[in-house]
């Protein structure tokens, strides 16, 4: 089961880091969109916050390889959607950023996801 949920979470990593890379200026539109309602966000958790959970109750192992690499992905998205669902203005901070400045962190968030979700994916078959 811990190889299926490393592979799927390493795939999402590769794919949307891809997306970021590839149409950052959508994704800086969806960010600025989402900020616009806190029902989006609590939305947008929701639809997140299982996956998350997944992750740690089904692969929450604290190792010193790297599939720990996976269980700390599973916490911060859990953490994050929590976060969201009871305190949906606490990145109300990034409204404040500029489009251009959004835009570049989405395509740096892309370089690392990309690199991060490959990286992993080839190291979840190589086992």
């Amino acid at each position: 089961m811990t190889l299926i949920i490393e592979r799927i979470i390493a795939s999402f990593l590769m794919i949307t880091g891809l997306s970021y890379l590839l149409q950052s200026l959508v994704w800086k539109d969806l960010v600025k969109e989402l900020l616009t309602k806190q029902t989006w966000l609590i939305s947008w958790s929701l639809l997140f916050l299982p996956w998350g959970l997944i992750v740690v109750f089904g692969h929450n192992l604290w190792t010193t390889n790297w599939t720990v690499m996976i269980t700390m992905v599973g916490w911060l998205v859990t953490i994050k959607c929590i976060l969201y669902l009871l305190v949906p203005g606490w990145a109300n901070f990034v409204k404040n950023w500029s489009d251009e400045f959004l835009q570049r962190y989405i395509k740096i968030a892309g370089i690392v996801e990309t690199i991060l979700g490959g990286g992993l994916l080839f190291l979840s078959f190589a086992q």
